[in-house]
């Protein structure tokens, strides 16, 4: 059955966050730092070894590390991550703050990028030698080797600073109230910076299968027969687009590792802004929960990735229901 496949797939996505999740904790466990240390910064030195004993035992750091392990995957199994050490609150309550941002974030860029480098990839390689097919490959290689943060640096210096028509930081004004349109104005930015350095990537990558579809031999016999053209694009648009779409799944996880640079940049308030605070302060119970977080939706991405692919390609389909 394909329901077969698709629990296949969950099962190794299961198996992946429970890796990601023993690798996670094993390092942040190695880092250097307590939770006195989160909480007090460098004034944790002035404490007793007396008491930042009594704090380590409070948050349960002094016991060994495959005990910890255990309980906090007991209790994440339950819907708790534990207390953040610096903000003293749940940490699932933090991440549900920050978890809409940076999921709108990623669907909005994802989105734009899909439509894009199909459209432009699509373009180009149905026109081999053209200007488009020559033109998307220099876009191509000129936008992907441009670093996300400086482009993002002169996309605020240029829409922020020069011409004050988007603002260059955070999810929402206050002035503004943080009404709908407000959020969109802020998003503009991030996105901008995604789409650009991503797209250039996925549609060259389509622009070359739909080249090599278009040389195939199934191609030459249909236009030798007098198959309308129509009919020819869209049998070759629909098997470049399985290779395309397990590329897509394949680049998910690396999407979400830009994501963290954008995030910090722009001062969105998401997932990946979080994980780098929660670093910089020790506050390791938080970066656990946003590292597990981000690899639940990694996982989910991935997950869809793999119907879309069944959709598109009959033969996995029939794979699947055996």
């Amino acid at each position: 059955m394909i329901s077969s496949f698709l629990m296949k797939r969950l099962l190794q996505g299961v198996m992946v966050l429970a890796l990601v999740s023993i690798i996670s904790f094993a390092v942040i466990n190695a880092a250097p730092g307590d939770p006195a240390l989160a909480l007090f910064g460098n004034d944790a030195q002035r404490l007793a070894p007396s008491e930042r004993a009594r704090i380590n035992h409070i948050y349960g750091v002094d016991e060994p590390v495959m005990v910890r392990y255990f309980k906090w995957a007991n209790q994440m199994l339950h819907g708790d991550m534990g207390v953040s050490y610096r903000e003293g609150r749940k940490v699932v309550q933090i991440l549900g703050e920050r978890l809409p941002n940076t999921i709108l974030l990623f669907s909005c860029s994802i989105l734009l990028i899909v439509a894009f480098s199909i459209a432009l990839g699509v373009r180009g390689g149905l026109c081999e030698g053209s200007i488009w097919d020559r033109g998307l490959s220099a876009f191509s290689i000129v936008f992907s080797s441009i670093p996300a943060f400086w482009f993002g640096i002169l996309c605020i210096l240029l829409f922020s600073v020069n011409l004050g028509v988007l603002p260059s930081s955070g999810t929402q004004s206050l002035r503004e109230g943080g009404g709908m349109a407000d959020r969109l104005r802020h998003l503009v930015l991030p996105v901008l910076v995604m789409v650009t350095t991503h797209v250039g990537l996925y549609a060259r990558f389509i622009q070359e299968k739909i080249k090599d579809e278009s040389k195939s031999y199934y191609v030459r016999v249909a236009r030798a027969n007098g198959l309308k053209e129509g009919f020819l694009v869209k049998g070759i648009l629909k098997n470049a687009l399985i290779p395309y779409v397990n590329y897509l799944g394949i680049t998910i996880p690396g999407f979400f590792g830009g994501s963290i640079v954008i995030e910090s940049l722009f001062s969105w308030s998401g997932l990946g802004q979080l994980s780098v605070k929660a670093a910089v302060t020790r506050d390791y119970p938080l970066l656990m929960g946003a590292l597990m977080v981000t690899g639940i939706i990694v996982v989910v991405s991935i997950l869809i990735t793999d119907i879309a692919s069944m959709a598109l390609n009959p033969g996995l389909r029939r794979d699947g229901s055996k």
